[in-house]
């Protein structure tokens, strides 16, 4: 589940996709949404040729110099702290793959939280430490696959988001509705080749999405 488009070299490949399949049945063309770390603006790219109009997206990045959807306008910000928009104006916001490069994880919830209209989504997603091979990977190399020295290096990734962790920083804040990976294989290394599985499990998927609805 390939994410082809120009703009999907800054994500893994199908995270774009399954966020957007679990945020669907709640996106309409009165939909006011947030892509909270737009990077390159892969994700828009895709929403906008869901013929969701333009100026219903609004963008945030810490970069936006990397933007290139020229339809929409990208702001700046540092989702460690205040997202610049009032409260309760938006009914879905994406964040994808940001929240582990943050040094402040538990401010992009509650930022989030702040600025959803009651009932609104976000569709959350990181890489997952709970697979098999990451357990592995960590029981021989006290390491996890992602957040290794030099991925946090080379990427920028601080923080890896255990389930716990996620159940503590949502708590009164959202529910979990759905969870959902790009693939769900068996692998005894975070590298080798996988089985498919049946089985919609973080013992068997490489990146989760969560659909989160605010309380």
């Amino acid at each position: 589940m390939a994410d082809t488009h120009p703009f999907s070299n800054m994500a893994a490949s199908g995270v774009h996709t399954k966020a957007l399949g679990l945020a669907k049945k709640y996106l309409n063309k009165d939909s006011r949404i947030l892509i909270a770390g737009s990077g390159e603006g892969g994700l828009e790219y895709q929403l906008l040729k869901s013929d969701l109009a333009a100026n219903a997206i609004s963008a945030l990045d810490i970069d936006p110099a990397q933007y290139k959807i020229p339809d929409i306008e990208c702001q700046y910000c540092d989702l460690n702290g205040t997202i610049p928009f009032d409260d309760a104006i938006f009914d879905v916001c994406f964040s994808i793959e940001v929240i582990e490069h943050l040094n402040n994880p538990q401010n992009l919830v509650d930022e989030v939280h702040r600025i959803l209209k009651p009932g609104g989504m976000l569709m959350l997603s990181t890489p997952n430490v709970h697979s098999i091979a990451q357990k592995l990977r960590f029981l021989f190399s006290d390491e996890f696959q992602w957040f290794r020295d030099k991925d946090h290096k080379n990427l920028g990734h601080i923080h890896p988001i255990f389930d716990w962790l996620l159940k503590r920083m949502i708590q009164n804040r959202f529910e979990l509705v759905e969870f959902d990976a790009p693939t769900f294989q068996l692998r005894l290394l975070t590298k080798a080749p996988g089985i498919p599985m049946p089985v919609r499990s973080t013992l068997f998927s490489d990146i989760n999405v969560y659909a989160l609805r605010k309380l």
